[in-house]
């Protein structure tokens, strides 16, 4: 795969990074693909440079002094939804630290790059982030969850909103929804797993692309955006990051579960005539 030719309309990066080696190395492999690159040496920077200019993509160090990409992302998401517009937001991160992948989906950002820096990756991840569909598709799933007065944060926050689901399905309903997703996406999940392990691209971004789907239809966005990180690493062939993200695939789903588990009642009825036990849960929607 060759180079992406950007030279006739150069994007306008806004590369995020306090670390002036790192900066100088990004900044080359930038240019190199045709890129006009913006510089900003921390978190405050970036909020300065983003309300002064346009940019096609942000390249976010996640860890950096007085503010870090977290927040950043964070206020920038803000904005955003304040103003209509919506910029993809790539993560460039050792990834080492426990959660860091977690925490780029809640801050909001749209991908991520392991450092150091791949030259091959970096240009697959820009070029798909340069599409105007991919960019659609991205701010249509935050607009879906997102208003301009929503809280975001940090903190790991309930996986969907109950209160809303219950009001727009009713409880029973609810109910049986749930119980059908938590089934099929244990399921796809352990297909993901097989396929994974076969390297099979075409099945592993069928896969994913159906759990986004359904993810996002009951309102689970964190599930839904590393569904989106995996198709498009199926996509991009990357296996390790398959690997990694279907693991932040698994704890978001186990955080699912256990969020549904603390919000209802299960309670076993009758078996039915084949031997079985069916499972029934009733919602109780909190008050408080």
């Amino acid at each position: 795969m060759g180079l992406p030719n950007f030279e006739s309309t150069p994007a306008k990066v806004l590369l995020v990074e306090d670390n002036p080696i790192n900066q100088k190395v990004a900044v080359v492999l930038l240019e190199r693909l045709g890129l006009d690159v913006e510089v900003a040496n921390n978190g405050k920077e970036a909020l300065l440079a983003y309300s002064q200019g346009k940019f096609s993509i942000i390249l976010m160090d996640c860890h950096m002094p007085e503010m870090d990409g977290f927040e950043a992302t964070v206020a920038i998401r803000k904005l955003e939804a304040q103003l209509g517009v919506y910029t993809p937001i790539i993560a460039v991160t050792a990834l080492a630290m426990a959660g860091d992948r977690e925490r780029c989906i809640a801050a909001g950002m749209d991908d991520y790059l392991s450092k150091p820096i791949d030259t091959q990756l970096l240009k697959l991840k820009i070029s798909h982030w340069l599409q105007a569909d991919v960019v659609y598709k991205s701010q249509k799933i935050s607009r879906k969850f997102l208003r301009s007065d929503s809280q975001l944060s940090l903190v790991e926050s309930a996986p969907i909103n109950l209160t809303e689901l219950i009001e727009f399905y009713g409880e029973d309903e609810l109910a049986t929804i749930i119980d059908l997703f938590n089934t099929k996406t244990e399921q796809t999940i352990r297909n993901i797993e097989f396929y994974i392990n076969e390297e099979n691209t075409k099945v592993i971004g069928g896969l994913a692309h159906e759990l986004k789907a359904s993810a996002a239809s009951i309102g689970a966005k964190k599930l839904a955006k590393f569904a989106l990180y995996l198709e498009q690493a199926a996509g991009q062939e990357d296996w390790l990051e398959a690997a990694e993200t279907l693991h932040s695939i698994q704890r978001s789903f186990d955080h699912f579960k256990e969020y549904i588990l603390s919000s209802t009642w299960h309670s076993k009825v009758a078996p039915g005539g084949g031997g079985e036990t069916a499972s029934c849960i009733t919602i109780v929607k909190d008050e408080s």
